[in-house]
This record gives C-alpha cells, sequence and structure tokens, in this order.
C-alpha cells in the first residue's frame, strides 16, 4: 500500500510539471481572436468611408434638380469646385478627383490652387 501511495505521489508531481510544459493553446487562441478584432474594425473604417463617400454623390445628385442642368455655366463651375474640394478633403487624390469629376488632373489641380488663395 505504501508503495502505491508514494507511486500516485510521484506520478501526480510528474503530471504537474508536465502541465507547466504543454502548449498554451489559450493564448494562441486569443492571438488569433485580437487579429480577427483588427482585421474587423479595419474593415468596418474602410467599408464607413466608403459609404459616406457613396452617401455624399447621392446627396450631391439629389441636390441637383433638373433646372440646374439649364442653370449657366458659372453655377455648373461652382457646383464642379465644390464637389472638387469636397473629394479633396475626403483625402482623394488628383488622378482619383479627375476620374469621379470627368475633368483632367491639371484642371483640378488649377481648381484646387484657385481655391487655395
Amino acid at each position: 500500500m505504501e508503495y502505491i501511495m508514494i507511486g500516485l505521489i510521484v506520478f501526480s508531481i510528474f503530471l504537474f510539471f508536465i502541465s507547466f510544459l504543454a502548449k498554451d493553446n489559450i493564448k494562441q487562441m486569443e492571438e488569433q481572436l485580437d487579429h480577427l478584432t483588427l482585421s474587423f474594425a479595419q474593415e468596418t473604417y474602410q467599408l464607413k468611408k466608403r459609404l459616406q463617400v457613396l452617401e455624399e454623390e447621392l446627396l450631391i445628385h439629389h441636390e441637383n434638380p433638373t433646372h440646374i442642368a439649364s442653370a449657366h455655366d458659372s453655377d455648373r463651375s461652382t457646383l464642379t469646385k465644390n464637389r472638387v474640394f469636397t473629394l479633396y478633403k475626403q483625402g482623394l487624390s488628383y488622378e482619383q478627383i479627375a476620374r469621379e469629376t470627368a475633368l483632367t488632373t491639371e484642371e483640378v489641380r488649377m481648381i484646387l490652387r484657385g481655391l487655395a488663395r
């Protein structure tokens, strides 16, 4: 009986030390969860930014009733300048603004220089 008790104690001490050497799966899962959380936050931010751009574009198109289409060139020019400035404030490059507004890159630069004065 003594030998059995001593054997069980030695075995329990052995298992106790092995438990410290085993891989910590919880730590790996926490790291994966942190990575997924960061990825989700980045994707959410990008989606919100895209949604805001789309909402602004829809608002600009919605605010332009048919009578503005027949308005003077100066009114269209003002709308174009406002749109260029809005896109520039959103952080778009000159090339991206040119694509969005159907202007040339040089026209976009000139508009932004004129607004900066």
